[in-house]
């Protein structure tokens, strides 16, 4: 039996390739004129998408009464309009894809504030002296990640090998995972933060992690802690971080995600984060916008359609109970 797939973006050579191999019939969206769109999605069993700009999946839903599965080019899925998806579908995050690129820059950022490289000063008396810009040691330091998936795993692995931490993960079980001294449940977020002189945030946003990060989490961190955001914006209360560091200068943070406001990453944000000397923000670019990284994702995600394909189980099923 042939099973239909569709793209709604053009596939890497290397993935066309891959999908040969197995009876399917492939579709790309922007090959093809509207008509023929059309055509694909009402036959589409697997859809491949960022669902995000490039395709509406909630208009264009009921146009594919076949649809089993959604798998997803990004590693978050929190931009899905779950209400829209008919249960039977079964959709799959790209969870682990961006593991690398992003973990590098999480620790780029926490370089970057411990050693006082995100407030320009020229005078040595000055920059050595001064609490927002003072080198603070890296080394044999106590890590705290908040997330123990792959992008959290791969930010203890660093801070591991680099530089000798010692790392405690939290997660929503706290199951063991690898490169962690120690792992807690999310219920023991506050007993942890006051130990931890960096703190890395790589959950992604659902309704468990939604403002997990408030006034209170905040507060509880030690005297001249570094933390860094990788996950989601939302997932760290805006107003609440934007007090806390206008009072707390000592703290250092530095964040890749922004809060979302009607339905879009507002950057730079509502609030004056950005105006604060112990605020460091990129725009979101910590996933890399270089081809090979967004083709290495896609090339990730077809694999793990063609688990399904092969009538294997998929990895990275997500629990529409955590969105919902």
């Amino acid at each position: 039996m042939v099973i239909t797939i569709v793209s709604t973006v053009e596939l890497p050579e290397r993935a066309r390739e891959m999908l040969r191999n197995y009876n399917v019939e492939l579709y790309e969206l922007p090959k093809l004129g509207k008509d023929d769109q059309l055509n694909a999605l009402s036959k589409a069993e697997i859809l491949m998408c960022w669902c995000g700009k490039e395709f509406d999946l909630v208009s264009n839903i009921k146009s594919m009464p076949r649809l089993r599965v959604i798998q997803t080019f990004s590693a978050g899925v929190d931009h899905l309009p779950f209400t829209a998806i008919p249960d039977n579908v079964e959709i799959y995050s790209n969870a682990g894809a961006y593991s690398i690129p992003v973990a590098e820059h999480a620790w780029a950022m926490i370089l970057t504030l411990a050693k006082g490289l995100h407030k320009p000063v020229l005078n040595a008396r000055e920059y050595l002296s001064n609490e927002l810009t003072s080198p603070r040691k890296i080394s044999e330091s106590t890590l705290l990640v908040l997330g123990t998936g792959g992008i959290g795993r791969e930010i203890a692995r660093i801070g591991k090998e680099g530089f000798r931490t010692y790392n405690i993960g939290i997660n929503r079980s706290g199951k063991p995972a690898e490169y962690f001294d120690e792992v807690h449940p999310t219920s023991r977020l506050l007993d942890a933060l006051p130990r931890a002189d960096i703190v890395a945030i790589a959950l992604p946003l659902n309704k468990h992690t939604r403002g997990l990060i408030g006034e209170r989490e905040l507060r509880a961190l030690k005297h001249g802690a570094i933390v860094v955001n990788v996950g989601r914006g939302d997932v760290v209360r805006e107003e609440d971080l934007y007090r806390v560091l206008k009072e707390r200068r000592d703290i250092r943070f530095g964040t890749d995600v922004w809060w979302v406001h009607d339905g879009r990453e507002e950057i730079p944000p509502r609030t004056p984060l950005t105006a604060l000397p112990n605020f460091l923000g990129t725009p979101h670019i910590a996933g890399g916008a270089q081809r090979e990284i967004a083709e290495n994702a896609m090339i990730r995600a077809v694999e793990n359609v063609i688990r399904y394909v092969r009538g294997e189980t998929p990895m990275n099923k997500v629990n529409r109970d955590d969105y919902v």
